[in-house]
């Protein structure tokens, strides 16, 4: 998470959204970055407004709240091949061993194991109470509007690398009947992501 608080802005790091290598391009630009722990790196609008806007000066109503946001079968199927690496082969959170549908099925049960245990993009980015949803969204594959958004905003240049914390590649696993599940199981999910430009 980003704050840029002599231009009004907050930007929010969803996981899986790219928001990484924004962290790595825009921090020179940013008065406040929160990278470490991932906790407080992945912090969402609820949390942020009662922990942390308490704590900025006055005149902080004009701030804007800014987030990526993926279709939620994308930024599903990203969570799963990202937790499919190599390196965490073996351990709980590995889903190098299961197939994309029993990944779904466990993510959407009522106690997903760690593997599955991803959250929601609307956690992060919605809260019940004001302000009950960041105000400026921007769809994960609409990067070039929002990254020209963030150079008239900031006053800088934006061209983050894109290759920084990536999934690993794999076959596509996703099906019409996984969205149609989704989009039954997840409004919330699909409402954010229609939200978006």
């Amino acid at each position: 998470m980003m704050i840029f608080w002599r231009k009004s802005l907050v930007m929010f790091s969803v996981p899986r959204t790219g928001t990484h290598s924004y962290i790595d391009h825009l921090h020179p630009h940013a008065d406040m970055v929160f990278r470490h722990p991932t906790t407080i790196k992945h912090m969402g609008l609820r949390r942020f407004t009662k922990k942390i806007l308490p704590l900025l000066p006055e005149n902080r109503e004009g701030l804007d709240h800014f987030g990526f946001v993926r279709h939620p079968a994308d930024w599903l199927w990203s969570w799963y091949r990202y937790r499919s690496r190599p390196e965490i082969a073996g351990r709980p959170g590995s889903t190098a061993d299961i197939g994309f549908a029993t990944f779904l099925r466990e993510h959407l049960s009522a106690a997903p194991p760690p593997r599955a245990d991803v959250g929601r993009q609307s956690i992060m980015l919605t809260s019940p109470e004001p302000p009950f949803r960041a105000n400026i969204l921007y769809r994960h594959e609409n990067r070039s509007a929002a990254d020209a958004f963030l150079c008239e905003r900031l006053g800088a240049r934006v061209a983050p690398p894109q290759d920084l914390n990536r999934s690993p590649r794999r076959e596509n696993q996703v099906t019409p009947a996984d969205i149609r599940l989704l989009e039954r199981e997840l409004p919330r999910e699909f409402e954010l992501y229609e939200a978006a430009s």
